[in-house]
């Protein structure tokens, strides 16, 4: 409730304070003689809006927790697409004018510092300067409203694979060249029942020709009616030694406030159910072993691990026991924070898969250089990571939650090659 109230408190005087610098720059900007009627339906606009937002996010916020159907995460979602296609072009053209205004008072301090002020008082025609405030300001508040627009009709759904080989040299040499897909984070609420969008995923994995599917958890958004009729789809997932998974942070129910614990439980073990009759097996803190010509490795998936706020459930010493013996060993783990919390130095797992980041829906990764908000908030939030003889990997998943659109961080599919050899990493 604490995280609500201050989210909602952050976004009111943002909300504020962009539409009153809005209606101060439409109002100081409006040609000579200026219209009364054009002020008018300024100061309207500029309440109206922000009013509707305001309320809207606080209505949205307070009974999120109350909600019963996915439906209402569809709606929530919508109302965080149109605040951010009204507002991030509103705040890009605002830091715009105000730094232009900035530079043009200190150019005018100085040039009237250095020379008199009958040689240096110089009056530009006002349509000119108008011209280029609108014209660059535009230019630069369309760009964000493109990027959004591109991210939510697009971005979201432009789905590309990611491929990458790991040597070690505890690896059994049968295993060489043993191949993982690894998916993450569907949110299947969010797809509402757009099956075309993932019957594309699965087209694309089944082309790989996988050894083994690993899912590393948050199926749904909260509830077990997100998964009604998806098993049509994700049944036609094939791998040659079968598909294992296990639950994120969303898939217990903890973002609802239920009429009884029989509720909550009754969703869990919809959701719960619902992994097996896709085919996948999911492990609730236990591990198994996969054997091909009497040689085996050890996958362990653990409950969800998290700090706060996210949950904590995982027990990695009840889910690890009786795999000591194995020569190579898999762990999944829905949290990448769980790496460096319990895993690294501490366990013998050679190979960590997780998500949970999303990339933030939201960053760059262009020749080399990666960035986005998610790098804030994890230490490990996006692809590969080594520790010594350890690896793990962060898949940003393959839906998205919270805002529409995924923008240069689409969703994800690792592709994932097992050598034998010295500890080490390459691109496939």
């Amino acid at each position: 409730m604490k995280l609500t109230f201050i989210a909602f408190l952050f976004i009111t005087i943002f909300v504020v304070v962009v539409d009153l610098l809005g209606f101060w720059v439409w109002n100081r900007e409006l040609e000579e003689p200026k219209s009364k009627k054009a002020k008018r339906f300024g100061l309207l606009l500029f309440a109206i809006v922000p009013l509707f937002e305001i309320i809207s996010y606080f209505f949205l916020t307070q009974y999120i927790r109350e909600a019963s159907s996915p439906v209402f995460y569809l709606w929530f979602m919508a109302a965080n697409a149109l605040c951010l296609l009204i507002y991030l072009p509103k705040t890009f053209f605002l830091l715009y004018y105000l730094l232009f205004m900035l530079l043009s008072t200190i150019t005018q301090v100085w040039k009237n510092k250095k020379y008199s002020k009958e040689q240096t008082t110089i009056k530009y025609p006002k349509i000119s300067r108008k011209k280029f405030l609108s014209q660059v300001g535009i230019i630069l508040a369309t760009a964000p409203f493109v990027s959004l627009i591109f991210g939510m009709h697009k971005g979201r759904f432009n789905f590309f694979t990611r491929h990458q080989n790991l040597s070690f040299p505890n690896l059994p040499s049968i295993f060489d060249g043993f191949k993982i897909v690894h998916i993450s984070d569907i949110h299947l609420g969010s797809f509402a029942s757009n099956f075309d969008k993932l019957e594309d995923i699965v087209d694309i994995i089944n082309q790989e020709k996988a050894d083994v599917i690993f899912f590393t958890g948050d199926l749904v958004n909260n509830f077990k009616e997100e998964t009604y009729g998806w098993d049509k789809v994700f049944t036609r997932l094939k791998a040659k030694y079968g598909k294992f998974s296990i639950l994120g942070n969303h898939d217990y129910g903890d973002y609802t406030d239920w009429e009884s614990p029989e509720a909550k439980e009754q969703n869990f073990n919809g959701i719960v159910n619902a992994h097996k009759d896709f085919g996948f097996k999911l492990l609730r803190d236990q591990s198994i072993s996969i054997e091909i010509g009497g040689e085996e490795i050890a996958i362990t998936g653990v409950e969800n691990w998290g700090h706060d706020p996210f949950p904590r459930y995982g027990d990695l010493q009840k889910a690890m026991k009786g795999t000591e013996e194995f020569p190579f060993k898999i762990l999944l783990s829905h949290d990448p924070d769980h790496w460096d919390a319990e895993v690294v130095d501490q366990t013998s797992f050679d190979l960590t898969l997780a998500g949970h980041t999303h990339g933030m829906q939201f960053g760059i990764d262009w020749k080399g250089f990666k960035w986005s908000p998610a790098k804030y908030k994890f230490k490990k939030w996006d692809g590969l990571y080594q520790h010594n003889n350890q690896f793990m990997y962060v898949n940003r998943g393959l839906g998205f939650l919270g805002m529409p659109a995924r923008i240069g961080m689409p969703p994800e599919i690792t592709v994932l090659q097992l050598s034998k050899g010295p500890i080490g990493t390459e691109p496939m």
